[in-house]
């Protein structure tokens, strides 16, 4: 999740929903963006979409096969700007989402969102477990790191323990080592929450650039063996390992 564009959160849902389904685990990813990213990097459009299961237009889920363990649900475009707007005035409006998405039978469901902060934005913190805030290496990338902090905890403080979303961490994207402005930034997100940020950065590159072009996660492209796909693999193993030490966590608290 991030209020700014340019963060490669596109990215970063796409390739770890890809990385989670070479595991052999179902996931399904979720498309709640208007401008439609996740979509476009598919080609693939579906008449079960986000915005036709929000607006009631459709009963029953169908998801679009990517791979073997990998799904899909479409945006819906601009249709999810009119849907969005009407969540309002639904009696459910924070929670509509949550209830429609009950029969997921998924074991893992990933939510690209839009780079802003909206009634589809809470009904998604009312559905998720975890959220992953991705930084560019610039001075846009940490100030919305802050910028984004603070709308969640706003919202769980108004939740009154409806919001059970926590953040997992901050994925630095885009990380260039050789320049004196990324080594920064970096050095101030582990300055500034330590407990968050990700070990394992993403650095520039020219693959994580080219795949979309071929309608491709970078595990498909060039059949996985660039740097990029290196990268992806070694930070969503991270994230595997948080969240279930995350879970672990939880588990023991609840016995104590």
């Amino acid at each position: 999740m991030s209020m700014k564009g340019g963060q490669a959160k596109t990215t970063l849902a796409t390739n770890l929903a890809a990385r989670i389904a070479k595991a052999r685990r179902d996931v399904l990813l979720i498309d709640a963006d208007v401008q439609a990213n996740v979509t476009t990097i598919f080609q693939r459009d579906h008449v079960c979409n986000l915005a036709s299961v929000l607006s009631g237009q459709v009963q029953h889920l169908d998801f679009l096969k990517l791979d073997q363990h990998f799904y899909m649900l479409p945006s819906g475009g601009p249709l999810l700007v009119e849907t969005t707007t009407q969540l309002s005035q639904s009696r459910y409006s924070d929670t509509l989402l949550r209830q429609l998405l009950t029969p997921v039978k998924h074991g893992i469901v990933i939510i690209d969102t839009a780079p802003s902060w909206n009634n589809l934005s809470r009904n998604v913190l009312m559905y998720v477990d975890y959220i992953i805030i991705p930084a560019v290496s610039d001075y846009l990338g940490f100030s919305g790191c802050d910028q984004v902090l603070s709308y969640i905890e706003k919202f769980r403080n108004q939740a009154m323990g409806q919001c059970n979303a926590e953040v997992l961490g901050i994925a630095l994207t885009r990380y260039n080592p050789r320049t004196n402005l990324s080594q920064t930034i970096r050095k101030g997100l582990t300055g500034r929450w330590p407990m968050l940020l990700f070990e394992n950065a993403i650095e520039e590159s020219v693959s994580i650039q080219e795949a979309p072009a071929f309608q491709q996660t970078i595990f498909d492209y060039r059949n996985g063996r660039t740097r990029g796909a290196q990268m992806y693999d070694t930070l969503c193993k991270e994230i595997m390992r948080r969240i279930a030490k995350r879970q672990k966590e939880k588990r023991n608290g609840a016995s104590a």
